[in-house]
């Protein structure tokens, strides 16, 4: 069912990651040929906030979030239920703040410019509150999908380091 919306956000992503390079580069190169491209600063800043946004919520959908455990693998199974409920509360609850607080920030900066670019500054803040939810379904959907104590946990796929 989700499958659809992961290969969306992976290909804007990607997509994203890629005009940020490729702005950068004919920004530079305008530069060098004397014919300075004027705003390709600030139309790089908002690709890559939105590319960063994106990329956290793909890294938190696939597990592969920090994650320090040496401590909790020691625990017994109801205590790390324990601990992984309380952190998956507070990382809910901090990401409904940041929804709840951004959304009205983000609207409110709809009228302020984004340097020579003309580009809204709310299309920059709004990439916090839409990361923010894009996040909470992430975790709700890790939670539904592998449990409370697995949700944490990364994906198979996901390279993991070892000492």
């Amino acid at each position: 069912m989700w499958r659809w919306f992961d290969r969306i956000e992976d290909a804007l992503a990607i997509t994203l990651l890629g005009a940020t390079a490729l702005v950068i580069l004919a920004s530079a190169t305008m530069r060098a040929i004397g014919h300075p491209f004027s705003g390709g600063a600030e139309l790089a800043q908002f690709l890559f906030i939105w590319t960063a946004v994106l990329g956290a919520d793909i890294t938190l959908r696939r597990g592969g979030q920090v994650r320090i455990d040496a401590l909790t693998v020691r625990m017994p199974v109801m205590m790390q239920r324990g601990v992984t409920v309380t952190c998956l509360l507070l990382m809910l609850s901090f990401l409904g703040l940041l929804a709840w607080h951004g959304f009205p920030l983000a609207i409110s900066n709809w009228q302020r410019p984004m340097g020579v670019a003309g580009l809204s500054y709310g299309y920059v803040t709004l990439a916090l509150p839409v990361g923010a939810v894009l996040m909470f379904i992430s975790l709700i959907r890790r939670v539904l999908d592998k449990g409370i104590l697995k949700s944490l946990d990364p994906d198979d796929d996901v390279a993991e380091e070892t000492l």
